[in-house]
């Protein structure tokens, strides 16, 4: 199920799972999610939840609603999405897509053409010891060797590679270890970078590759 992390000055005041089909937010007595601040009009916003999907419609506020620093009227939130009303954050979570991504990760590990996995497993046979991650930023930060068919990289507690900061993604991306080598699966809304430019699809990785995430950095070698 869905939630909202409501914030102030970077302090969590509130959670809020979006347990109804409709939830009014505002400062006014009667709203599910109240907000006692000037800045957050009496009837401010609502969140509705169509066909499996969370969409957030402003309410004709004073102020107005942003979604990840955009002035929206309405739009579809994702997993990790961050809400303004007046001078709170609103972090909306979503685990069942984080969840999907990863099951999608999943599904193209597994549909790997046959006679490509049988060529690739000789090859990865005679190189031997899978690829690893080495960190740049931080240093001495202990290599972390992909033999999973999926690392994820986030700030989640069980996360292969972890980041620290609280503004950090659970799921910021997943690199998916195939036959053929391995893919980097940027989570939607992470800032993801390879070799300085921007991740938003799958991509194939390359020895030698330089993944950055927040304040970490990753060199990918297959040695």
């Amino acid at each position: 199920m869905a939630r909202l992390i409501v914030k102030f000055k970077g302090s969590v005041v509130q959670e809020h799972l979006l347990d109804k089909p409709s939830i009014r937010i505002g400062r006014r007595e009667g709203n599910d999610i109240r907000i006692d601040n000037l800045a957050v009009s009496g009837n401010h916003a609502k969140i509705e939840k169509i066909d499996g999907s969370y969409i957030i419609v402003d309410l004709k506020s004073t102020n107005g609603t942003f979604v990840n620093n955009k002035k929206i009227v309405q739009a579809k939130l994702q997993h990790l999405d961050e809400i303004m009303i007046g001078k709170h954050t609103l972090i909306f979570e979503d685990e069942s897509q984080a969840s999907r991504l990863q099951e999608a990760a999943s599904q193209e590990v597994e549909a790997e053409p046959p006679r490509q996995q049988a060529v690739a497993r000789s090859v990865g046979e005679l190189m031997g010891k899978p690829a690893v991650l080495q960190f740049l930023e931080p240093s001495n930060q202990p290599e972390v060797v992909l033999q999973k068919k999926l690392v994820v990289i986030g700030r989640r507690e069980d996360a292969d590679v972890r980041l620290r900061g609280l503004f950090e993604p659970k799921v910021a991306a997943i690199i998916a270890r195939k036959p053929a080598g391995y893919s980097l699966l940027p989570e939607e809304k992470a800032k993801l970078r390879l070799n300085g430019q921007a991740v938003v699809q799958r991509t194939d990785l390359k020895d030698g590759d330089i993944i950055e995430v927040g304040s970490v950095k990753l060199l990918f070698t297959t040695r």
